[in-house]
Parts: C-alpha cells; structure tokens; sequence
C-alpha cells in the first residue's frame, strides 16, 4: 500500500511538474509570436512588393524604348509613379500582419480598387483570351484598410488569370451583401485545384509543386482579411475553375 501511495504521488508529482513546463512553452510561445508575425510579414512584403515591381519595371522600360513617343512615354510614367506610391503605402501597412487590428480602416469603394488593380496590371485580358465580367455596382463599398484591400483583390485576380493563361475563359467579379456581412467573389474557368490540395492553399510557403509562386499569395489574403474581422473561402473542381469568396463584417470591432 505505501509503495502504491509513493507511486500516485510521484505521478501526481510529474503531472503537475509537465504542466508547469507546458505553462512556461505557452508563455515563450506567446513572447515569441510578435517575432514570428514579423518574420512571416516581410515574407510576405517582398512576394507583394515582387507583384508591383514587375510592372513598374514593364512601364519604365516602355517609356525607355520610346522616348520620342511623348504621349506613350508620358502614360507609362505616370502609370509606373502610382504604382510605386501603392508600394510605399503597402510597406506603411504590412506591419498590420504583425500586429493584427492596427490597420486604419476607411470607406473602400471597391470598384475604385478594381480600377486601381487592372490599371497596376496593365496587360489586357482579352490578350489571353479571358473574358472578364464585373458584377460590382459602382457605390459598392466596404470597410477596410484601402491599400490592403487592394493587395488582396490583385492576388486573387493574378491567380486566376494563370489559371487560364494557357486555355482562356471567364474571370468573374461579384459584390453583393446580406444584413452583416459585404461579400466579394472571384471566380475563374481555369484549371482548377485538385480536392487533396484545396485545403492547403492558405498554408504558408505551400506550393502546387509546379513553382506557381512562393506559396504566400493566399496566405497574405487569408491574414489581411481575417485581420478586417472577416473571413475567406475557395472553391474549386479540376478542369472547371475556381471561386474565391471574401466576407468582411459591415460593422468592424
């Protein structure tokens, strides 16, 4: 009896001993996350800045070979200043992934963003055979950090537009709202993703296994947009295409 008692407490003794360990981890862990959220966000800065910097550098190089075009010139220099005043707002504003709820949120009139994202994108999708459809009403707003917001939308639309690179067909934008929440869809008829791999897609540096990025595009849009208080979802079926669906609360806490 007095070796069995000796036992329980030993093991009660070890209980309590792991738990204060797991209580030590949890704090660590908690001291150490501001760290981890930094790390991850200038990851995810430089695949953004990456985004804008490819066209700036198109338009430069365009007025470049055309210097006796003034009009050309002219219009791809101005193109090239705008997008760099979003590169310098989106370093102003990538320190909200470290610390989620600083953003400064504002009116966003979303077919303004739209505009600003195909205006920053430059080439035509016609040129790639790909319809493009916007179902967007023109005093559709939403609340959100603009610059952001902005980021996210011309994520999803340079996703869907290499989802078709190859084939063509439809990239969709929709608005629409219910009593909470302001809804933005993307949808394309690319190839789509396959159901094993659909659940990953948010995951930090995952990949297709077929160098499509870096694996951050998405996991930028899913941390930007939970940090509105809101929420991101796909859909997709192989051969098909894919929909992506953003809801953003109509009342932000």
């Amino acid at each position: 009896m007095t070796n069995l008692l000796e036992c329980r407490k030993s093991l009660h003794q070890q209980i309590v001993d792991s738990q204060m360990q797991c209580d030590a981890l949890d704090v660590q862990m908690r001291q150490l996350q501001p760290l981890a959220n930094l790390g991850m966000a200038w990851a995810m800065t430089a695949h953004e800045l990456n985004n804008l910097l490819t066209p700036i550098m198109t338009y430069a190089q365009l007025a470049l070979k055309h210097p006796q075009d003034a009009e050309l010139s002219e219009k791809a220099l101005k193109k090239a200043e705008r997008l760099s005043t979003q590169a310098g707002q989106m370093l102003e504003k990538i320190m909200v992934l470290a610390h989620p709820g600083t953003a400064r949120i504002e009116t966003c009139n979303v077919s303004t963003l739209l505009n600003d994202v195909f205006g920053g994108i430059g080439r035509d999708f016609s040129k790639d055979k790909i319809n493009l459809i916007l179902d967007v009403d023109s005093q559709f707003t939403v609340s959100a950090e603009p610059c952001s917001l902005r980021q996210v939308l011309m994520n999803l639309i340079l996703n869907a537009r290499h989802a078709m690179r190859d084939r063509g067909g439809t990239l969709r934008i929709c608005a629409t709202e219910d009593a909470d929440f302001h809804c933005i869809e993307i949808s394309d008829t690319g190839r789509g993703i396959a159901p094993e791999k659909l659940h990953h897609i948010f995951t930090p540096f995952y990949t297709d296994g077929k160098q499509n990025g870096n694996g951050l595009g998405l996991a930028y849009c899913q941390k930007i947009v939970e940090s509105h208080g809101g929420c991101i979802s796909a859909e997709s079926e192989l051969g098909r295409g894919s929909r992506f669906r953003i809801l953003l609360p109509k009342t932000v806490s």
